[in-house]
């Protein structure tokens, strides 16, 4: 095999002399770690170093490729403007991996300097291939690089990715090694970049331990309540990395770990082996398959009217016919008389692994009744919600949906009336109108309600003239 291994690197930049100024030598820990990471390239000696950063140019629809000859980086941006490095790219590799995204249909954009000025960004190596690289160069320079920068894309996306990459080394014919940039939880200390938050440690916990003891599907899975959080920038690298290693045994050896100034630093390496083992991605796939069929067996009909309507426009193209469906469903008397009979304004929400992927909703009735609005509105949040792209067939297992049904909005004469558990709030201003449902995670009081519903509708926060309603909702999960 041409892949021999993924090293894992922190990257703050104050470990860096010249930018630490001594302060560097409070993660005396970290230090080592990385010259024993620096030692272990040596020792490889691979042809190409394929980095993978969360501090490049990062997409919130797909992973960017740097496609250029040559690259230079610097830490000007952190004060020091003596230090600069260049290094030469693998076009050939580069080319490889060109086919291979394309041949998996992965979500990549490949930056030339064209694309780079049409998006207004910069082709520079980020701090966060940098600082390893500052390491590595004091053992080994005789390298060419591929720049790979995460997207915000689901975890099991990633890790794909993370095999296609292999695939194209392997196709390559090169001796590689990826390396992997990620500091760890930034919540370690009230003193750190962020407050503490006990889902620091925890996350750091769940990937050192993962690491130590190849259990690396405890890393797949990590829940979203704990990585979110946790305020860390390095699990999505981390699950590229491992993908590359899908089906493989290996070895591995954490060579520190520590949290010197409230955020943890971790350096590790993972060599590869020839020995095939079972594969993670076909064990997630096969988990994956048991928790969409409990949703479905669990969902309410609300929700599983919802699920066909997205199901049937994602893979057919096509209006879901209500007539049809109550024909081929069992729904109670009660339920279809509700769905069918009455009217009221609805909000469909769509989340896939934790995180938001669609919401569309009308604060009043637009259609004959509940049903028709469920269908119209679970289109509009699967293909039309302007803050994402179009739900894709692959995405539809994941998804996780709620129905909310409006009650009749209500007007209050003040805060005090309001509690953002109860209620949704509706805050008007001329023509302008912000709608918030009751009930949604990280917002606790009926001010953070209003001001969120504010900066929707366009209304400055300092406004205080405005017209409040309450509203209460019957959510279906």
């Amino acid at each position: 095999m041409h892949l021999k291994g993924i090293g894992i690197a922190c990257h703050p930049p104050v470990l860096i002399p010249e930018i630490g100024g001594g302060r560097e030598q409070e993660a005396e820990k970290t230090l080592r770690g990385l010259r024993d990471l620096s030692l272990k390239v040596a020792e490889v000696k691979p042809e190409v170093i394929v980095c993978i950063t969360p501090h490049g140019n990062v997409f919130r629809d797909g992973v960017a490729v740097i496609y250029e000859q040559h690259l230079k980086g610097d830490f000007k941006q952190f004060g020091n403007d003596r230090y600069s490095f260049e290094k030469d790219c693998d076009m050939g590799l580069l080319d490889e991996l060109n086919i291979s995204f394309a041949k998996h249909q992965c979500h990549t954009i490949f930056l030339n300097q064209k694309v780079a000025a049409e998006y207004r960004i910069n082709l520079e190596i980020d701090h966060g291939v940098l600082v390893p690289l500052y390491f590595i160069e004091k053992y080994y320079k005789n390298y060419k690089i591929v720049h790979i920068t995460i997207g915000e894309l689901s975890l099991i996306e990633l890790y794909q990715m993370g095999t296609v990459i292999r695939e194209a080394i392997e196709a390559r014919g090169k001796e590689a090694m990826i390396l992997v940039s990620a500091d760890l939880s930034h919540c370690l200390k009230d003193e750190g970049p962020y407050a503490f938050n006990p889902m620091g440690p925890l996350f750091d916990e769940n990937i050192i331990t993962g690491i130590k003891t190849k259990n690396y599907y405890s890393i797949l899975t990590i829940p979203t309540q704990v990585y979110q959080p946790a305020g860390q920038c390095g699990l999505r690298p981390i699950i590229m990395g491992l993908g590359a290693i899908d089906g493989y045994d290996t070895e591995s050896q954490v060579y520190s770990y520590e949290g010197p100034f409230g955020v943890g630093y971790m350096s590790a390496y993972i060599d590869l082996k020839e020995k095939k083992i079972p594969s993670l991605r076909e064990r997630f796939e096969a988990d994956r398959m048991v928790s969409y069929q409990e949703r479905r067996a669990n969902e309410s009909a609300f929700v599983a009217l919802a699920r066909a309507t997205i199901n049937t426009w994602v893979q057919r193209g096509r209006k879901l016919n209500f007539d049809n469906y109550k024909g081929q469903v069992e729904l109670a008397p009660s339920v279809l008389e509700e769905l069918e009979d009455q009217q009221a304004g609805v909000f469909v929400s769509l989340h896939e692994h934790g995180e938001l992927r669609g919401c569309i909703g009308t604060t009043g009735p637009v259609t004959e009744n509940i049903a028709q609005e469920i269908i119209r509105n679970a289109i509009e949040a699967a293909g039309y919600d302007p803050r994402f792209l179009p739900v894709e067939e692959s995405e539809l297992k994941d998804l996780e949906i709620s129905v909310d049904v409006l009650g009749e909005p209500e007007p209050v004469d003040s805060i005090a009336a309001l509690d953002a558990k109860k209620y949704g709030v509706i805050v008007e201003k001329g023509l302008h109108r912000g709608l918030l449902l009751p009930d949604l995670e990280g917002v606790d009081t009926p001010q953070e309600q209003i001001a969120i519903a504010k900066k929707k509708a366009g209304i400055m926060e300092s406004e205080t003239d405005v017209i409040l309603h309450r509203f209460q909702v019957k959510r279906h999960h």
